[in-house]
């Protein structure tokens, strides 16, 4: 996971679990390994970082604990990470991303995203630059501008980051370095745009991103007044992050959503969970299931207690059985409806926004949203809360689980 705590200048991160209930498995187990063995899994920052990206002061680590498989003790970690700053050229600019393998060869899915998707985003941003500063001059009768002065609209960045994730599942399908027909990963990403203190968010998958912004409070002498009249109070404590509200920059994509099922099932695709496959439970009418009545879980605010998810299945066999509905690679999953054309959000920053987080589904598939902003919340040092998170994961694994996601 990479967790980040910011400031504006100038205002002072395809298993199949069963749940624990399936083995019988209580909360007082003794743990799997020693606190050495733990370390060794892990793969972190030496110290959290200070940079600036224009109007955007930053602190930032990074950490992945390699996942505790019993029937599999030498599986390599599939999470990983990339961080670029002076991204495409710019000084005020960074990328950070997570990506979550999955499948035989999830681990070279990851990595090749990793050190493929910044390099499209960032050749895909700067021919959008050149072709506005081209336009501008043209419009205008002037030489044209530098490009690297030019500031994209959020349609500019969105369809950049559009154009390059595709791209980069497209090159993934032909690598002979890996076979995605049945493996894959996932995607998180944040493009800081410093001059404009923005941040563009692109989600593949079920990875996710968070930002914890301060909570402010209606003044005593102004409730009751009505309208915009009411004031706010800082309630935050000026050496601490103090209270802050979890607010999702992305959206699980899921079989959990009415929309995405809606999207799934048009190709011809099942969905169903593992149990409903063996018989062991009822399988709903699809048209009950996409209607009125069947809504969504919000993954972050709620958490799967039930561990048997609904999942992408063939009509034509029992495969691939994703229990995502967005990702890079999976070649087979792709012929039903399982693409990488991320879900994109961009958002100005403010003094308000204090922590962002990035993280795999490792870290939140025990823990909501507003539990990990929480533990951030406790530490200064954001390698610190990076390590309190994982640990928290870890433990909320082994209660229910015989073994750990990467985290």
């Amino acid at each position: 996971m990479g967790c980040g705590s910011s400031t504006t200048a100038n205002a002072g991160g395809g298993g199949m679990p069963k749940s624990a209930a399936d083995h019988g498995l209580g909360k007082n187990r003794n743990e799997p390994m020693s606190k050495s063995e733990v370390e060794n899994r892990i793969e972190c920052s030496e110290s959290s970082r200070t940079a600036t990206f224009g109007g955007i002061k930053v602190r930032y680590a990074f950490l992945s604990q390699r996942g505790y498989y019993p029937d599999d003790a030498h599986k390599p970690n599939q999470d990983s990470f990339s961080i670029t700053e002076h991204f495409a050229g710019q000084d005020t600019d960074a990328f950070f991303g997570v990506y979550d393998g999955h499948g035989r060869d999830g681990d070279k899915c990851a990595h090749f995203t990793r050190d493929t998707l910044p390099g499209l985003v960032a050749k895909y941003a700067a021919k959008s630059k050149n072709r506005e500063a081209k336009a501008r001059a043209a419009a205008d009768g002037s030489n044209p501008a530098d490009p690297h002065t030019i500031e994209l609209t959020k349609d500019q960045m969105h369809q950049c980051s559009l154009k390059a994730h595709v791209e980069c599942n497209r090159s993934m399908h032909r690598s002979p370095a890996l076979d995605d027909s049945l493996s894959g990963t996932t995607s998180i990403s944040a493009y800081i745009q410093g001059r404009r203190n923005r941040i563009t968010v692109s989600n593949v998958g079920d990875s996710r991103a968070i930002i914890g912004q301060r909570i402010r409070r209606q003044s005593s002498d102004k409730i009751g007044r009505g309208g915009s009249d009411a004031g706010t109070v800082d309630t935050s404590d000026s050496s601490t992050h103090g209270s802050l509200r979890a607010v999702p920059l992305s959206r699980d994509q899921t079989p959990y959503r009415k929309d995405e099922r809606i999207r799934i099932r048009k190709t011809g695709a099942r969905i169903l969970s593992l149990d409903q496959i063996e018989g062991l439970e009822p399988v709903p009418d699809e048209d009950e299931d996409d209607g009125d009545d069947g809504g969504d879980i919000i993954l972050g605010e709620e958490i799967d207690e039930g561990g048997d998810p609904p999942r992408v299945w063939s009509p034509h066999g029992e495969y691939p059985g994703t229990a995502f509905t967005r990702s890079f690679g999976d070649a087979i999953a792709e012929e039903l409806g399982v693409f990488a054309e991320p879900e994109m959000i961009t958002m100005e920053l403010g003094p308000d926004d204090k922590i962002v987080v990035l993280a795999s589904d490792g870290v939140f598939e025990f823990l909501t949203n507003q539990s990990v902003i929480d533990l951030c919340c406790k530490f200064n040092d954001p390698l610190a809360a990076c390590r309190a998170v994982v640990a928290e994961s870890y433990e909320l694994w082994l209660q229910y689980e015989l073994r750990t996601d990467d985290i």
